[in-house]
């Protein structure tokens, strides 16, 4: 085996092919790093700017009354490593509008780095974008003759007249192939993470080498799948080009056809949130028309005063199943929008290219967990800042007291600067892993049954043919 993984090493240094893959990987990686280090600069002056409006909301709220009718907004910053798995930060909202107030939408998501909607239907080109297409058409490059083609020129047969057992030639194969990937990937990595750090995009520390490591972790399980593929299709197919065709066939199937029909699975068998606001509009307006048919409403705040607003006191208590019912409206649909990306993202697990950038997300925490554990410390923040009101609320004695109706609590001056800030936590150590145990061991799973598929394959070519 030893012989083999040499002589196999020595052939992919002088061959053509081989340099020319390189070339092209590291043209993708150089890509990788310009293309990020003009975003990241980008997206810093476009964040800078909404963090800048963002506290101008904060700034309105000069008494409780109106930091409860105030819209504030909860925003989720890049982590910095999109650069290797861009996660869905160029597509999945990155804001959430949040409102205290029983008279408002509780909260909602929006996008506000771009005003471009077509532009993020574009995938930016990230390293899982590399591995996950260049890399295993790399693997069909490299590898398609590494049996076959070793039966058409007689040498296989050669080979085995040596004291050489098949499964160590074809492991002999593999590890040949996988160290001049891997090394070709970790020097394209380098090549993209010197760009990066030149231009001041990134800091080299132990958190970016962890993840460098995890990633590479992952392309090596995510190579090995293709690399055993591809040599079981050579010894079967048992001619060059045969086993050209059918392996081209194959990775359109995994790596383009499959990841094509999870939306339409996700969108078939998922229902949507639909005009969900129509349903909790329809519920306030309701119990609205029920209340001022009884005579029961909000008065004016000199009016209500004769009676220590007592008619708002019981409008406020015959709100309250609406608004609960609202919420729930509003946790639901956005529930139910990342149920529906969960669904399409299990489709995806069947493509080996997903599994591994799923795994790699995991890994950095990043991705569709990571948008859904937003909003939920969004919905988690308005309860903050609601509580905060409450309190600063019960301070005053003039205030009427009808919680979280702006016309009807304190309007004493308030120290805007107060008033809870939102800051997204990452997703915790413990969360990530659970998270990453599915595609991983389904890459792992793939890469040992397209091992077993090889090595019944060439146990079942006949050197003599």
């Amino acid at each position: 085996m030893h012989t083999i993984l040499l002589h196999q090493l020595h052939e992919h240094l002088r061959s053509l092919r081989f340099q020319v893959s390189l070339v092209l990987l590291l043209l993708f990686f150089l890509a990788n790093g310009l293309v990020y280090a003009w975003k990241t600069e980008r997206v810093t002056q476009e964040m800078a700017t909404i963090r800048a409006d963002a506290d101008q909301l904060y700034g309105r709220g000069r008494t409780v009354s109106a930091a409860v009718g105030q819209y504030y907004q909860a925003l989720s910053y890049p982590l910095g490593t999109e650069f290797i798995a861009e996660g869905g930060s160029n597509w999945y909202d990155d804001a959430a509008y949040i409102n205290v107030s029983s008279e408002a939408t509780p909260y909602s998501s929006a996008s506000l780095r771009t005003l471009n909607n077509w532009m993020p239907r574009f995938e930016i080109v990230d390293w899982t974008l590399i591995a996950r297409l260049v890399l295993s058409f790399l693997c069909l490059v490299l590898a398609y003759d590494a049996v076959s083609g070793e039966m058409e020129t007689g040498t296989y047969r050669l080979v085995l007249a040596n004291p050489v057992s098949r499964g160590a030639f074809l492991v002999g194969k593999y590890l040949a192939h996988l160290v001049v990937l891997l090394a070709a990937t970790l020097v394209g990595m380098l090549v993209s993470l010197l760009v990066l750090a030149l231009t001041g995009t990134v800091v080299l520390d132990v958190a970016l080498v962890r993840a460098c490591g995890l990633f590479l972790l992952g392309v090596a399980l995510y190579l090995s799948f293709f690399l055993f593929l591809c040599m079981g299709v050579s010894a079967l197919a048992r001619r060059s080009v045969s086993a050209l065709v059918l392996l081209v066939l194959l990775w359109a199937v995994v790596i383009v056809a499959i990841p094509q029909a999870s939306y339409l699975v996700g969108v078939r068998f998922e229902r949507s949130s639909g005009a969900w606001w129509q349903r909790a509009e329809q519920a306030i307006e309701q119990t609205r028309g029920r209340l001022a048919r009884e005579g029961i409403g909000p008065r004016s705040r000199e009016l209500a005063r004769v009676d220590q607003y007592a008619l708002e006191r019981q409008y406020a208590t015959a709100m309250r199943p609406a608004e609960d019912e609202v919420l729930r409206l509003v946790d639901w649909a956005h529930g139910q929008d990342v149920r529906q990306a969960e669904l399409a993202a299990r489709v995806n697990l069947l493509s080996p290219g997903f599994a591994l950038q799923y795994t790699v997300e995991a890994f950095l925490g990043t991705g569709l967990p990571r948008y859904a554990d937003f909003l939920r410390q969004a919905r988690r923040y308005r309860d903050q800042v609601r509580e905060f009101c409450r309190a600063q609320d019960a301070t005053d004695p003039d205030s009427p007291h009808v919680l979280f109706y702006p016309a009807f609590m304190s309007t004493r001056s308030l120290d805007s600067t107060l008033i809870p800030r939102f800051h997204q936590a990452p997703i915790s150590l413990a969360d990530s892993v659970r998270q990453s145990l599915l595609p991983v061991v389904l890459l792992a799973l793939e890469a040992v049954a397209a091992f077993f598929f090889a090595l019944w394959a060439i146990h079942r070519t006949d050197p003599v043919e």
